[in-house]
């Protein structure tokens, strides 16, 4: 059971059908679960560290911490191939991972520290939207890629 967590008000998302396309794919392979968690409006006079304290609460009440796995532009950088071998991993391990993708200002340093993996992405910092969909279809590619199935041409 994989599920993947992120902090975000909805706006409109060009990605949605894609998001779906690749929800899908993955359900072939493994248990999937996009939980949106939306923040409430927070006081202007609010510093990033106590939003990120706040989002921190809010992950605490809903996420169910099996694996907790950062999605942070900051994290541990994989190729595809590598990713794939980190996914397999936990499923060997039996480990049901949760990763998560944090809100505007990112994730509090007790949160990074609390966390078994901080993953990247990328380098370079993407909307909500587009940074569920490039893990979406990382982690359907991984899948692909442990099946020995075409979709990958490395």
């Amino acid at each position: 059971m994989f599920k993947l967590y992120h902090i975000s008000r909805s706006k409109k998302n060009f990605f949605e059908s894609a998001e779906q396309i690749f929800t899908k794919r993955i359900r072939q392979y493994a248990s999937l679960e996009v939980i949106e968690l939306k923040p409430p409006k927070y006081p202007k006079s609010l510093a990033a560290s106590q939003i990120q304290d706040l989002e921190t609460e809010l992950l605490l009440k809903h996420s169910t911490y099996n694996k907790m796995i950062l999605l942070d532009e900051k994290g541990k950088h994989f190729s595809s191939e590598a990713f794939a071998q980190y996914i397999s991993k936990l499923m060997v391990q039996g480990v049901k991972p949760d990763f998560i993708i944090g809100g505007a200002y990112g994730f509090s340093k007790g949160t990074k520290q609390s966390a078994k993996d901080v993953i990247s992405l990328s380098t370079l910092t993407f909307p909500h939207h587009l940074a569920r969909l490039v893990f979406l279809e990382q982690l359907y590619r991984a899948f692909t890629i442990l099946n020995n199935e075409p979709y990958h041409n490395a």
